[in-house]
């Protein structure tokens, strides 16, 4: 009997922050990745192995491990920068460093006030002459 098993993994886009990378020291998007381990049979994922969470700079493409706390936070500065309505709070004593403050919200001017617009005068077709009756031409 053949058993097939091994390590499988799968990789989630947990977000996508504005922030310094740590290898090209460049203001960058980076993304936020978590990757989970499996123990694999059949290839089913069945036993979970561990969790590591990595940011990825959009500039230079380089990939740095970060702690799972790092990660929440990411998601926590998407979620308020996307101007989410309910998020969680951050961890007491935490510096939250990921991405800029949200923006406030844009003033708009008033609307025009635009005057309604005048109705086109009713259709009047020209007169139509009456036709005309004269001597037959018989041949």
């Amino acid at each position: 009997m053949l058993i097939i098993f091994g390590i499988q993994r799968k990789a989630a886009r947990l977000a996508t922050v504005f922030a310094l990378c740590a290898f090209c020291h460049t203001p960058a998007a980076q993304v936020v990745t978590r990757i989970k381990s499996y123990f694999a049979l059949f290839f089913i994922p069945i036993i979970p192995m561990s969790t590591h969470y990595r940011a990825t700079c959009t500039m230079c493409g380089q990939t740095s491990e970060i702690t799972a706390e790092e990660a929440e936070q990411a998601v926590h500065a998407q979620a308020v920068h996307q101007g989410a309505a309910q998020v969680l709070a951050p961890t007491a004593g935490a510096p939250v460093a990921w991405g800029p403050p949200p923006l406030p919200a844009p003033q708009l001017p008033p609307p025009l006030q635009v005057p309604p617009a005048q109705a086109p005068p009713p259709f009047s077709a020209p007169p139509v002459p009456p036709p005309t009756t004269g001597p037959s031409t018989g041949a």
